[in-house]
């Protein structure tokens, strides 16, 4: 009965948006969380563990997901927009492949733990593939990596076009007259790629570092697509952190007590997320603040 009533409560808490600090006990020290983000933000791998068949995004970077306000779904699960391509957008944030402002100028969103430093038991995500920038996706072959419908011969995997480089993804994209977004390629990144993998990861984190100034900031970020999981799976789920940057703490503070209704009891931190100040000063910075957390 007790715990019933606890519950009861706690749903009560969740659904209101000025909602008392819940406290708790933390599983996990949210300042450790900072300090690991900042560290794998600030490093430059190429792959991991010196293996060709490791993309770098394995061990190293931030992988991002900006999301909207609560709008009918729980913000980790997908959409059904998403369910149906197959992939979910993400972006891989890291010193070398960095940019000033979240996708589509969203204030918060949620951080997966690279996949070789994942819980024990948690879903092993699968990434498909990257676009340097901003690959207007929802309009492209299933599940996102494919061709736009804009552009249907020269969108392609960049693979199957012949497109292995930095320097040919940039000649290819930035073609005159053409709209950039929709008519690059992606560098193919999954399992089958085999020892190809992380050449191929590397070469789109060069790409982001070549691409020309000026492209539109709602759109500057790359595009990592990740395999579209199951809805109703919050505990399996390999989230390190809900995230916020300026106007975005209030829905972090939701989610990450809506996180601890669903899967009864296990707390994510909260981190503020200060971006770079110019395309020049890749100085993003990751802070815990134990005021921010609406689970203490």
């Amino acid at each position: 009965m007790r715990n019933l009533v606890f519950l009861i409560l706690l749903v009560l808490l969740t659904g209101c948006s000025s909602s008392p600090v819940i406290n708790v006990s933390h599983t996990s020290s949210g300042a450790s969380v900072a300090a690991s983000l900042q560290e794998r933000y600030n490093e430059t791998k190429n792959k991991c563990n010196d293996s060709p068949s490791q993309p770098a995004f394995l061990c190293s970077g931030v992988l991002l997901r900006a999301t909207d306000t609560p709008n009918g779904f729980h913000v980790w699960d997908p959409s059904p927009a998403a369910i149906e391509l197959g992939g979910m957008s993400f972006s891989f944030f890291r010193v070398d492949a960095s940019f000033q402002h979240l996708p589509w100028d969203r204030t918060n969103g949620y951080i997966l733990y690279p996949v070789l430093s994942r819980p024990e038991g948690s879903l092993q995500t699968m990434v498909l593939c990257v676009f340097p920038i901003d690959g207007a996706t929802m309009e492209r072959d299933k599940p996102g990596c494919g061709a736009s419908g804009s552009y249907p011969l020269n969108s392609k995997r960049c693979q199957t076009m012949g497109i292995t480089t930095a320097e040919q993804w940039v000649r290819h994209t930035f073609t005159p007259e053409v709209d950039s977004f929709r008519y690059q390629c992606s560098f193919d990144v999954r399992d089958a790629m085999n020892e190809l993998a992380s050449d191929s990861f590397y070469q789109a984190i060069r790409a982001i570092g070549l691409k020309p100034v000026g492209l539109p900031t709602i759109n500057d970020f790359s595009e990592v697509i990740i395999q579209t999981w199951s809805p109703g799976i919050p505990r399996q789920l390999p989230i390190e952190a809900f995230f916020y940057v300026a106007g975005g703490l209030e829905v972090a503070q939701h989610n990450q007590r809506d996180f601890y209704a669903q899967t009864t009891n296990k707390v994510v931190p909260i981190i503020k997320l200060i971006m770079p100040t110019s395309p020049q000063n890749n100085n993003a910075r990751f802070e815990f603040h134990s005021k921010d957390q609406a689970i203490q």
